[in-house]
């Protein structure tokens, strides 16, 4: 049986997910947390196939939340907890221990939630009065600035643009791509085809890239029975009818899937950008992207439709989504 361990920290900042053997999580929770979320080497993660590619530079930015190092090596900040499914995390256990049974479309795994707390920098309080749920669709996704979020995302383009064949000249200067360049070069990803005399991706690069379009399919599978969704008076939710409304971004928000990570990969699944002839000006620009998340902007947020109704509304497509597994 699958163990997945979901990291994050308690500002909702940054989030990993972590498919891990029943061997590795007999291992002692504290030894866990230095030798997989403290690796120096979260490459060979992805490789192993235990961390979503898209992820990695999650990982990294979680490690220095986590631990700091001295003349002995690495450690964990005093200031910092961990919460596993909400309580407190034994160190010396193992860490199967915090894991409970989960289902998935019909699969059973064993699932834990682990939360970094940071003792000396709380996140601020929510305001009174606001409403149950009000502040979901900001707070459910983890959030990056803008313009993290177009750097991670333009790098996804870039990838995508040399797996689908465009042919960047390495015997040519590129100043709107240099960054990028840069990156895919330093972390192994893109080397030269001596034939054509333009990148190709590398294995890793490729495997890479393999990993986006398989999240996008996820998502898909997962969430486009919430692309039309009819809400009869008994509070009975009916699908794909063609009367309802597209609810699939607050289901995103709700299920704690980042809706503009979602779009985007979407958008690559669907080829909507591999005939874009100047996709070299456009993949950084801000105004570009910000045409690409309008109907994300425009979605219906998880307090307009009301916290309790959504979770029916999810639960009822989930139930769905078991029965067609099963009848395959």
């Amino acid at each position: 049986m699958d163990y997945m361990l979901r990291v994050s920290d308690d500002r909702s900042r940054h989030l990993i997910v972590l498919t891990l053997d029943e061997s590795v999580v007999r291992q002692p929770s504290a030894d866990i947390i230095f030798d997989v979320i403290g690796t120096s080497a979260p490459e060979e993660l992805v490789a192993a196939g235990q961390l979503p590619a898209g992820q990695m530079e999650d990982l990294k930015a979680l490690q220095p939340v986590i631990f700091d190092r001295d003349s002995e090596g690495q450690f964990i900040r005093e200031n910092i907890d961990f919460r596993a499914n909400g309580k407190q995390l034994d160190p010396d256990g193992p860490m199967s221990r915090a894991f409970t049974v989960s289902e998935r479309e019909g699969m059973k795994y064993m699932r834990c939630d682990l939360l970094v707390i940071d003792k000396d920098n709380p996140p601020a309080a929510k305001q009174s009065g606001q409403e149950p749920g009000a502040d979901l669709r900001s707070a459910a996704p983890p959030e990056k600035s803008t313009e993290d979020q177009i750097e991670d995302l333009s790098r996804v383009m870039f990838l995508h643009q040399i797996a689908i064949g465009a042919l960047i000249d390495v015997t040519k200067d590129h100043p709107e791509l240099e960054e990028v360049i840069d990156y895919a070069e330093r972390e192994g990803l893109i080397e030269i085809d001596v034939q054509k005399a333009a990148y190709k991706l590398t294995d890793k690069g490729k495997r890479m890239h393999d990993s986006f379009i398989a999240e996008a399919q996820d998502v898909i599978k997962r969430f486009d029975i919430y692309g039309d969704v009819d809400v009869d008076d008994s509070g009975v939710a009916h699908f794909d009818t063609g009367l309802g409304r597209d609810l699939r971004i607050p289901a995103f928000e709700m299920e704690g899937v980042d809706p503009f990570r979602a779009r985007f990969l979407l958008g690559l699944n669907d080829g909507e950008w591999d005939q874009l002839a100047n996709w070299t000006e456009v993949f950084r620009q801000e105004s570009w992207y910000r045409q690409i998340f309008a109907p994300v902007e425009r979605a219906p947020s998880i307090a307009e439709i009301g916290l309790e109704k959504l979770s029916r509304i999810i639960g009822q497509g989930k139930a769905l989504l078991r029965e067609e597994w099963q009848s395959r």
